[in-house]
């Protein structure tokens, strides 16, 4: 809850033409497309997608589809196996070419600076592995910022 005089309102304007974000189709998408076989191959397991994934996406879990159908969903998958991440250093990031960068527009102010809530001196390290994992995965990346935000670690189910 915030008392009335610690509310944000937003500030009534005009968005920035050169804030919009420019979404294009550099070439027609279904040019490349593979073509899918009436007599679909037989699961193989690849180097990304193994046995173990396969079953961990339940295909036809309930029994729903013929199988036929079930092994062209798997030589979809196979087919298409770059588009799937396993592990956080396999995401990848949407391409230049189809989304201009994102550009935040803000009013003229001056800069906030609040402190972090400390960290549990037992879960310290932890959270510093965890935060240069994100940083080598692309999910973190360095700031130049002069904002400082609040930030906290709540642990999962998992105890991560």
């Amino acid at each position: 809850y915030k008392r009335v005089d610690r509310k944000v309102k937003p500030v009534p304007g005009i968005y920035p033409e050169d804030a919009k974000v420019i979404r294009q189709f550099p070439q027609d998408p279904l040019l490349n497309l593979v073509k899918l076989p009436t007599h679909p191959p037989d699961f193989t397991p690849t180097t990304r997608i193994t046995e173990e994934r396969m079953k961990g996406m339940e295909v036809n879990s309930d029994g729903y589809m013929w199988p036929e159908e079930e092994k062209l969903i798997k030589h979809v998958l196979v087919t298409n196996e770059r588009a799937l991440a396993f592990e956080d250093h396999e995401r990848g990031i949407f391409r230049d070419d189809y989304f201009s960068p994102y550009i935040i527009p803000v009013e003229p102010h001056s800069p906030w600076e609040y402190p972090n809530i400390p960290i549990p001196p037992g879960h310290r390290d932890e959270v510093i592995r965890m935060l240069k994992e994100f940083i080598a995965n692309g999910v973190y990346e360095p700031s130049q910022a002069s904002y400082r935000s609040r930030w906290f670690c709540v642990a999962k189910k998992n105890g991560k």
